[in-house]
């Protein structure tokens, strides 16, 4: 027969004027269970994303055969308008969470994205478990008016633990041509692997590659990539992961920028040369500037614009199709106020 303890969360206010009645839904957002730390935050929101909250009771019970109770730190609604937040433990398995607005007004708002309560710190015997952590009745949420509120959404965490606890996600640039990315996990659980995302500017995300993971594991693992695709169109690199566990599961990790601009102005050799029918011509720009890249036959005869307009400073690529052109040598050119190269290609069909 399962054992439980009884958490609640006991908010206690002052008068202040509240205008409406949101309703609040409440979730647990389970942080770490590595085998000897569990951590949970509690976290609520409303739908109007609007309203101080007054008092409150956030009762919930847990699966004592596997956790211990350690301590408790308060988020949001302690300090500022509020006094100090305290914890008591008196009787014995039941927490009491007491924060109170000043006198003279003021509060926290609930906003209509989750935030944090409270993390709560256990100590765990089986990294693998259930938590069971599930709400319990009564759920009650009041305006600093003492108007009850509507009770919506609580979700209970009975799940395993993250698949990763990622510790760190960095990127910069490795000289002028490519992005270093590295990232550590504390603890695998399931881990199937990282597919590494990419933004440039404002455009879409783009899995560029995937890196298996570890599985399981209860010690610090490093991975990298090194990403050498930087003519993409600027100079502004987005990236993060999408790490998935076994059964499919999927998490994304935060973002993390790199810029990389030019030194100095460049036209590469185009790639393939020969080629039939098409073809990649590459530049860089250090700075914005409008320009124009020109095809011309072998007697000076402008053939083709192949680009124009006003570019970012960036790295650029352009795909040329020459299906309408003969066989032969053409000449191709790059013309700014700033910058002028002349390249050759060859057309074979």
């Amino acid at each position: 027969m399962k054992n439980f303890i009884t958490f609640i969360v006991l908010f206690v206010s002052s008068s202040v004027t509240i205008l409406c009645q949101p309703t609040v839904n409440g979730r647990f957002l389970e942080i770490t269970n590595n085998g000897t730390n569990y951590v949970v935050k509690v976290q609520i929101l409303t739908n109007t994303g609007t309203d101080i909250l007054g008092d409150a009771t956030i009762p919930f019970t847990f699966n004592i055969t596997s956790l211990t109770y350690i301590n408790t730190t308060f988020s949001n609604f302690s300090g500022g308008d509020y006094f100090t937040a305290t914890a008591t433990n008196t009787p014995a398995n039941r927490i009491s969470l007491n924060i109170v607005l000043n006198n003279t007004g003021g509060g926290t708002i609930v906003t209509n994205t989750f935030m944090d309560v409270a993390t709560i710190t256990f100590n765990t015997t089986n990294p693998a478990g259930s938590s069971n952590l599930t709400f319990a009745s009564p759920l009650e949420f009041f305006s600093p008016t003492a108007t009850q509120w509507n009770n919506g959404t609580f979700t209970n965490l009975n799940t395993n633990p993250l698949p990763v606890e990622l510790s760190s996600f960095t990127g910069k640039a490795d000289g002028n041509r490519s992005v270093d990315l590295k990232w550590v996990t504390k603890t695998e659980v399931n881990n199937y692997g990282f597919y590494v995302e990419k933004k440039v500017n404002d455009g879409d995300w783009n899995s560029i590659t995937f890196v298996e993971g570890n599985g399981n594991s209860n010690s610090p693992k490093e991975y990298g990539y090194t990403d050498k695709d930087v003519f993409v169109g600027g100079s502004k690199f987005l990236y993060r992961l999408k790490q998935v566990d076994t059964d499919g599961q999927s998490e994304y990790s935060d973002v993390v920028e790199v810029e990389l601009v030019p030194t100095e102005f460049d036209l590469s050799q185009n790639y393939p040369n020969p080629f039939n029918p098409s073809t990649t011509i590459r530049f860089s720009l250090p700075k914005q500037i409008q320009l124009k890249l020109n095809l011309y036959n072998m007697l000076g005869q402008l053939v083709e614009t192949i680009a124009e307009g006003t570019y970012e400073a960036g790295y650029y690529k352009v795909n040329f199709n020459s299906s309408n052109l003969s066989s032969g040598m053409y000449i191709y050119r790059i013309e700014s106020s700033d910058f002028v190269k002349t390249m050759k290609m060859m057309l074979l069909k």
